[in-house]
């Protein structure tokens, strides 16, 4: 199925977009339909926990049973930003 999308784009950025097209030997809508597409997977494999980089990193650390992932995150965020309570 194929709808209709309306977008405005400062003529700037359309330039660049149609010029990253015409070097993919593509049209603009097929180049801006892939980039959808590939934002909406790379979404929901975030959203799922699953990136290259997790991936690669599961099982590399070994955590204390008792660990508490939210609150080491929550004392390195204070701690860089200088948030103190």
């Amino acid at each position: 199925m194929s709808v209709t999308l309306t977008v405005n784009l400062d003529a700037d950025i359309l330039q660049s977009a149609e010029q990253e097209a015409r070097a993919r030997h593509t049209t603009l809508p097929e180049l801006v339909s892939q980039q959808l597409r590939l934002m909406a997977r790379n979404w929901q494999d975030s959203n799922a926990g699953k990136t290259p980089v997790t991936d690669a990193l599961r099982g590399a650390v070994e955590l204390p049973v008792d660990f508490n992932e939210r609150d080491a995150l929550t004392a390195e965020l204070e701690n860089r930003h200088g948030v103190r309570e």
